[in-house]
């Protein structure tokens, strides 16, 4: 499991760029509900229990607009 984070305000967004949408294995990138800041309609997270935490998204983003942080679980705790 992992969180995912989208800095909103960095990302060019779905129309302009969306290669966060192209390479995540679980299709879990959306268009956001409102554009940000900068006029852009940003990406937005579907299910972020889903999200299998490979960070393709966060080393594919051009601007650094998405953020990955692996959760610890028990099973992973140890590893």
């Amino acid at each position: 499991m992992a969180n995912v984070t989208i800095l909103t305000a960095l990302c060019k967004g779905v129309e302009d760029c969306g290669l966060c949408m192209e390479v995540c294995p679980k299709d879990l990138f959306v268009a956001a509900d409102k554009p940000n800041p900068m006029g852009y309609l940003p990406s937005a997270i579907s299910d972020q229990d889903a999200c299998i935490g490979c960070e393709i998204c966060m080393f594919t983003c051009p601007d650094f607009a998405i953020v990955v942080e692996k959760i610890k679980t028990k099973e992973t705790a140890n590893v």
